[in-house]
This record gives C-alpha cells, sequence and structure tokens, in this order.
C-alpha cells in the first residue's frame, strides 16, 4: 500500500500521541507498505521522541495559531489587572476561569474569551494547520497519489483535512479517533457548537471507508452510531523499546516502597486522594512510601496530598524523555494508573496502561472499577484496582512486607502482557486497512 498519514502530533515532539502514530507508521514502513506523513510543528512540546522514519517521508507544515489575538489580549489584562488565567483542558482547549473576587470587567472578558474560543476553534484549536496540511497533502497526492489516507485526531482538525482530501483526490481513507470527539465527556461546550460539531462530525466520518479507535466499548460505540466497520486497535507497546529477559529484575530505587506516576493530572478526573488517603491509614508505615509523579502540575498534587496529611511523602517532578519514562517506570515497585471514576469514562484505555505492561511492574489502577484498564488488571494478575482507602491499604501492607522479605517488589510474569505488543495490534490494524481497500477495488 501506499499510505499517507495525516496526524498533528508526530516524532520527535513528545505526547502520547505522537508515540502511537510515529509507531504505526514504523510498523507500516517496516512491511513494505509507502509511508508519508503530514504533520503539525507543534512548538509547545519537548522534541524528544526518536524519529523512525526516514526523515524524507515526513512533512512538518505551517499553522496559524488562531487563539494568538485572545491569548494576548487576555495575557495583557492579567498583567495589568491581574484578570482570569487559563485552566487547560483534556482537548487541549484552553478556556478562562475567573479567580476569586473578580471583577465584572473580568467576567465579561472571560465570556467574551470563551466565546471567541467555541467561535473559532472549530472543529479544535488546530484549525488554522488545516490550509497548510490540505496544500503540503495535495501536493504528494499530485506527485505520488496514495492508496489510502488515514487520518488520526485529535485534534479532529486532522479528520476534516482527512475528509476535504480524499473528497478533492478521490483517495479512500480512514480515519482514527484516538480519543472521542463530539462524545468526549470531558468537553464543555454550549449546545450550539455541540450540535455543529455533531453535523460535522457524521458528516466526515460518513466519507470514510472505516473507523479505527483504542478500545472494543469505543468500538461497539461507534459501530452502532455510524453503521461503519470498526477495528479497536490497541495502543500496546514496541517490545524493542520494553526488551525484557524474564528473569531481569530491576534494582530498587530506593528501600522504601516507591510508587510512580507518569503522565499529566486533570482536575477533579484523575484523583490520587484514594491513595493518599490510603497511605495516612498505615500509620507508622507510611514512612516506608514514596509517591512520586513525573509530569504532573504541582498545584494539582501538592494541595491533594496536604488536604490527606502525606504532602512529605509525595515527590513531584517535571516531564522526561520517553526514554528516560520507561527506565524510571522499570524501576518503579509499584506503577500508579489514574482514571476519572465515572461511568462516562467507560471505553478510556489510555497508552499508558500498555507502557506499564510492557515493563512488567505491578499497578495500583484508581478510578472506574469496571473500565476496561481495571478489567486487564484484574484478569491479568496485573496488581490491584480500587477507590477504598482502607483496600488500597491492605494491598500497600502486603507489597511492604514482600518488600521487606524480598529487598524488592516481583516482576510481572511475562504472560501478563502477551498479546497487547504494538506489534500484534499492528497486524490487526494492516489487516483491516487491506480488507476496507480491497472493499472498493
Amino acid at each position: 500500500m501506499k499510505i499517507l498519514m495525516l496526524s498533528w502530533y508526530f516524532p520527535p515532539g513528545n505526547s502520547i500521541g505522537a508515540v502511537r502514530v510515529g509507531k504505526l507508521a514504523k510498523y507500516f514502513h517496516e512491511r513494505g507498505h509507502e509511508v508519508r506523513v503530514v504533520a503539525g510543528r507543534h512548538w509547545d512540546l519537548p522534541e524528544t521522541l526518536p524519529l523512525e522514519l526516514p526523515a524524507e517521508r515526513v512533512h512538518f507544515t505551517k499553522f496559524l495559531d488562531v487563539n494568538w489575538p485572545r491569548d494576548r489580549i487576555q495575557g495583557l489584562y492579567s498583567r495589568l489587572f491581574g484578570g482570569d488565567e487559563a485552566q487547560g483542558t483534556p482537548n487541549g482547549t484552553a478556556k478562562y476561569q475567573p479567580r476569586s473576587g473578580a471583577a465584572s470587567i473580568t467576567t465579561a472578558l472571560r465570556h467574551l474569551s470563551n466565546l471567541y474560543t467555541d467561535a473559532l476553534n472549530f472543529p479544535d484549536s488546530r484549525i488554522g494547520w488545516l490550509p497548510w496540511a490540505m496544500s503540503e497533502a495535495k501536493r504528494i497526492c499530485q506527485q505520488s497519489p496514495p492508496d489510502l489516507i488515514y487520518a488520526s485526531g485529535p485534534p479532529f482538525t486532522c479528520l476534516l483535512a482527512g475528509h476535504l482530501i480524499s473528497r478533492q483526490t478521490k483517495t479512500p481513507w480512514i480515519a482514527e479517533f484516538r480519543d472521542r470527539w463530539v462524545d468526549d465527556p470531558y468537553n464543555e461546550y454550549p449546545d450550539w457548537r455541540t450540535n455543529m460539531l455533531a453535523r460535522l462530525e457524521r458528516r466526515v466520518v460518513n466519507s470514510t471507508l472505516g473507523i479505527v479507535t483504542v478500545s472494543e466499548p469505543w468500538a461497539e460505540f461507534y459501530r452502532e452510531k455510524f453503521g461503519k466497520p470498526i477495528a479497536a486497535i490497541y495502543n500496546g507497546y514496541d517490545s524493542r523499546d520494553f526488551a525484557l529477559e524474564p528473569d531481569d529484575e530491576p534494582k530498587p530505587a530506593s528501600e522504601k516502597l516507591e510508587i510512580v506516576y507518569t503522565g499529566v493530572i486533570y482536575s477533579g478526573r484523575r484523583d490520587p486522594s484514594p491513595l493518599f488517603e490510603a497511605l495516612r491509614l498505615l500509620g507508622p508505615d507510611r514512612e516506608r512510601c514514596r509517591v512520586v509523579f513525573y509530569g504532573s502540575a504541582p498545584e494539582l498534587v501538592h494541595p491533594v496530598a496536604e488536604r490527606c496529611g502525606v504532602s512529605d511523602l509525595v515527590e513531584v517532578h517535571p516531564a522526561v524523555p520517553y526514554k528516560d519514562s520507561i527506565q524510571i517506570q522499570r524501576a518503579a515497585d509499584i506503577l500508579l494508573l489514574l482514571q476519572w471514576s465515572d461511568p462516562k469514562e467507560q471505553g478510556n484505555c489510555p497508552a499508558k496502561l500498555f507502557e506499564y505492561f510492557g515493563v512488567l511492574r505491578p499497578i495500583l489502577g484508581l478510578g472506574l472499577e469496571n473500565g476496561v484498564p481495571a478489567k486487564f488488571i484484574r484478569e491479568r494478575s496485573a496488581g490491584f484496582f480500587s477507590n477504598d482507602p482502607r483496600l488500597i491499604a491492605d494491598r500497600l501492607r502486603e507489597w511492604l512486607e514482600e518488600k521487606e522479605r524480598n529487598g524488592s517488589i516481583k516482576s510481572l510474569p511475562p504472560s501478563a502482557r502477551e498479546g497487547l505488543s504494538r506489534e500484534v495490534q499492528f497486524e490487526k490494524l494492516e489487516h483491516f486497512c487491506l480488507e476496507r481497500l480491497a472493499s472498493v477495488r
């Protein structure tokens, strides 16, 4: 196949979306498919991911930051008058929340800022990339017409680009939903915007050969919603990045039981407080534990730890390069997985889970107790999943006893990650793409 991939995120920009799409491109290339990629130049990301595709196959383009005027005005006002602060959301949209005691002018500015965001960030904040993405994609299509366009979102501007380029070049395409679009429970949109997005989403999806998503529950949801062929392709782990020998036990980083979390926290939706409460319940044994966060905002971690009375046990460090993150995970005693404990989270299966399986370290999961991660952890005997501080405290005592007795926490057996490699998942994706192409030939 000759494949044109569209993705805002791509290595070396370090984001979880870039990891997935970069690996997919690499596997397509290694299987003998001709791959070209059109990606955004995302200056706000550390460029620490390895580029595993020949550089001449990747075309980074310019983009227009449509939020530049809004952000400049807001920043100027904040410096002069102490106005609102931007609050990040999981879908990448920045909205403004008023500080306590904000004056009416600040409230009005907040409403105007949010209206600006809702109106011009359509379908999302990367809409300013669309003209350059389409121009470069059409140039590639003219030079070497692809058999298939593969567009991955979010941002969902990528799917809009896939739809438009497919229509203009008569090239079939597949849409990848790494996250939900209109149905994302993290969205906080006014009804008029949601309705417009819903119409756009359906129009875009109706033109596809099929949909790829990242879990079986989401695949079933989209199958029912759109009636399109669906493939659930989990993120998986790259066996070359996670090459471990069965008897390769890591050396403990500390005499304490070290619990590690790598990634960001979304306020109110990824809550470490059950763990912190469990630590408080340990009594004197709490001093034998340490919880370390990499890449989380300190202001979303420290206040929670302080409320639970365990701030002395918690550390927060900046994000680290991908390869360093793998080594940190491997050296940890326990890996912490956080999810939203809301039924709306059903089907969410973060890429981090597969990294944790890749390093074969026990996982402590908090959040939705009947979600996909919880089922994976329980079915594969890969750790413990609960939101009950008392039960978590009991499990921590067991791990403390194991570490005191053996000097370390035993790794999971290799069978725990069986079938979860990116290679296995890629084979499913390759088959799906070939099958969908055959259906139109």
